[in-house]
């Protein structure tokens, strides 16, 4: 069984997961939706791991979504994102994902990181808004790489 690992991050940890992962599937391949150009036809199984920010995926991987959606969905799949509010994840999953792409996949929030050093002003400038907020006080965001091995044991011990 082929695995490509499909990932688009702002900052590095979105990458960080894909790399983690890739560890616990012998064979499989990481690609960068935004510098890599793939086939999806030699693959058994996609793993499509995005950031969040302000509720949206990366619009690279939404474009790519869009190109290749319709062959994604006949393939074992499996979702992770890297967010600060993971209890927002099934906002995030209908704000982004057409429906039957979630359907019968396994998905799993993985935290994330907020290095300010690394950030766009833009960014900067929302995240201490966010943190300001009732929602973002006293909020730890840590990214939670141990969860990889959980994910990878529940996306091939899943059942079609």
């Amino acid at each position: 069984m082929s695995t490509a690992i499909i990932y688009a991050s702002t900052y590095g940890s979105t990458k960080r997961v894909a790399e983690t992962i890739q560890k616990s599937i012998p064979g499989s391949s990481v690609f960068d939706v935004k510098k890599d150009k793939l086939d999806l036809s030699s693959f058994d199984t996609v793993i499509l791991g995005s950031s969040i920010y302000i509720g949206q995926i990366d619009k690279q991987m939404k474009n790519f979504l869009k190109t290749n959606g319709e062959t994604i969905k006949g393939k074992k799949r499996g979702i992770y994102l890297c967010c600060g509010f993971e209890e927002n994840l099934q906002t995030y999953l209908d704000a982004n994902f057409d429906k039957e792409l979630v359907e019968r996949v396994v998905v799993m929030t993985m935290g994330g990181e907020m290095d300010v050093q690394k950030m766009s002003f833009a960014h900067k400038m929302i995240t201490r808004m966010v943190q300001k907020s009732e929602q973002g006080k006293n909020r730890e965001v840590v990214l939670h790489l141990e969860k990889a091995e959980e994910f990878v044991r529940r996306l091939f011990s899943q059942t079609e």
